[in-house]
């Protein structure tokens, strides 16, 4: 019987790695395949993709973000081949089971971990056996637990996920997943993984290994999915330490860590020994209210967590991304807006701003009539409401959220941003004083040109009197990587732009260049002037007083 073993992945650069796991343990025992298609793609071409591996068992991996596209896919397929064996499992599933059996035409669910699951359901199937299984449900026979926790052991003993032939060409343009344990020791109420039972380490050597293989095969980017890398010090500082002999092979490794329980050993190793450009941490911060913290039990010293990232940032080798979470129980809109104050002062590179989702099988949804949340019945189960913010209160950071992207993540701004830190108390209110003028004047929220994003800001801050032009354009200039249109009026006339150029020729610089590639403006007592050619940008600046000499 020939099985494949499929998912919708949310973009293509990801690489989904348990349809990978799942290729593995069963390869030598049974006729499997995998191939995973993105969320984007229509599901007709899909289903014509898939029927051309004339399959006996379909086994999708279902996630939040393609829970929707997947069940309709498969009632399409059970309309057109009944034949053909329907097999879920994966996070979305794996915790209400019933809602899934009775509402879509699914021959079997696995709840929990596959590897070793999968084997013995396919092992049924192909022998016209009764399937027993712990975690794995059928259309007569319902199972609530989930399947038995795999050994890493047993993972260890199966081929490489990681850099199996059909993946090799596309290495280098995709993002790889890797884990190095498998658990949570936290037991956060609004996560899946607090529905997780133990912590397990796979073996450095193992580990290591891998990571050699993985980083010969030209791949740029790993992701590592451990829940806390840093929830055992030896483990984590023998996979730091081996990263850090790889330091020129260009490859990016990116960890979620803990902050406020990171070991100040691991903490010196980061900030001495890691060299730029090679690490990248991700430490959800959530909400700085300890109230808040205490009843979605993540316990948190943020006093401490302020120190370890203000070190990370005073190193500057390290990329740090902080995440929050609007909507969670006992904040109101006010206290939010020092959650994001608090989270904004530390200056993280990125600032994730995500909206509480009530997911299927988390305390939070259980009880989330006690915290009077409202939230979309159908994924990604966003709160639309709660006893604490009101549907306009979250319209409002919406708007936040939006501009943040745009003005701080984007990383367009740099300048520009940290002088408007300066000067205003609150980057949450900043944030949403620029976003309801946006709103007001009916400005692109999407498809616009940069030198519409930079006149957008450009027009808010004259109408907030701030004189901040001259940063404006330098960050305007540094990322415009051919010779940008203005979004201002300009400030020379022609005549005054070639007085400058000549100045800078006499100087030595290149004529061509400067008469061909520039753009030249005069700001308070200052000129700058930005050089275009071949998808690069140059500055120069200088003091106005040299052109008069």
């Amino acid at each position: 019987m020939k099985t494949i073993i499929t998912t919708l992945n949310s973009k293509f650069i990801h690489k989904a790695l348990s349809l990978r796991l799942l290729y593995v343990a069963c390869k030598d025992h049974h006729d499997v395949d995998f191939v995973e298609f993105t969320i984007k793609e229509e599901s007709e071409m899909i289903l014509a993709s898939l029927m051309d591996f004339q399959p006996d068992n379909l086994v999708f991996s279902v996630y939040i973000w393609n829970v929707e596209k997947t069940m309709a896919l498969i009632s399409t397929i059970k309309a057109r081949f009944p034949a053909i064996n329907i097999i879920v499992g994966g996070p979305e599933v794996s915790y209400d089971v019933d809602h899934f059996m009775d509402n879509y035409q699914i021959d079997y669910l696995i709840s929990g971990e596959g590897e070793v699951a999968l084997n013995s359901l396919l092992d049924c199937i192909e022998n016209g056996q009764e399937v027993s299984i712990r975690g794995v449900s059928s259309r007569h026979k319902r199972d609530h637990y989930q399947t038995r926790l795999v050994d890493p052991s047993y993972i260890e003993s199966l081929d490489s996920p990681y850099v199996l032939d059909k993946d090799l060409k596309d290495m280098k343009n995709r993002i790889l997943y890797f884990e190095t344990s498998r658990g949570c020791p936290y037991q956060c109420q609004y996560c899946l993984s607090s529905l997780e039972v133990g912590l397990r380490f796979f073996s450095v050597d193992y580990l290591t290994g891998q990571l050699d293989a993985i980083i010969a095969s030209g791949a740029k980017t790993v992701k590592f999915l451990d829940r806390s890398f840093n929830a055992k010090y030896e483990h984590a500082l023998a996979i730091l330490e081996y990263i850090v002999t790889k330091k020129d092979a260009g490859v990016v490794f990116q960890f979620e860590i803990n902050g406020d329980v990171l070991d100040q050993r691991l903490l010196d190793f980061l900030t001495q020994q890691v060299p730029p450009d090679l690490v990248r941490l991700e430490i959800g911060i959530q909400s700085t209210y300890e109230p808040t913290n205490l009843i979605v039990k993540r316990y948190q010293n943020f006093q401490r967590l302020e120190q370890v990232i203000t070190t990370l940032q005073q190193a500057h080798n390290i990329v740090l991304h902080l995440d929050l979470i609007a909507g969670l129980p006992l904040e109101k809109l006010a206290r939010f807006k020092k959650s994001f104050d608090d989270v904004f002062a530390l200056k993280p590179k990125e600032l994730q701003l995500g909206f509480l989702k009530l997911l299927r099988g988390t305390s939070l949804r259980q009880n989330h009539e006690e915290y009077g949340y409202e939230f979309e019945q159908t994924a990604p189960y966003e709160i639309t409401s709660s006893a604490d913010l009101s549907a306009e209160d979250i319209a409002k950071i919406h708007l936040v959220e939006d501009m943040l992207e745009k003005y701080w993540n984007s990383g367009r701004f740099e300048a520009t941003m940290n002088k408007i830190y300066e000067r205003y108390p609150s980057m949450f209110d900043f944030f949403l004083k620029l976003g309801e003028f946006y709103r007001g004047r009916n400005f692109k929220k999407m498809g616009y040109q940069l030198h519409e994003l930079y006149g957008y800001l450009f027009e808010f801050l004259q109408k907030e009197n701030q004189a901040l032009f001259k940063e404006l354009v330098c960050d305007y200039f540094t990322n415009a990587k051919v010779k940008p249109k203005r979004f201002y009026e300009p400030t020379l006339s022609i005549g005054e732009a070639k007085k400058v150029l000549h100045h800078l020729v006499d100087k030595g610089y290149d004529q061509e260049l400067l008469f061909r590639y520039s753009l030249v403006e005069r700001i308070g007592n200052d000129y700058i002037v930005g050089i275009f050619k071949d998808y690069r940008v140059q500055l120069i600046c200088g003091n106005w007083r040299d052109i008069d000499d």
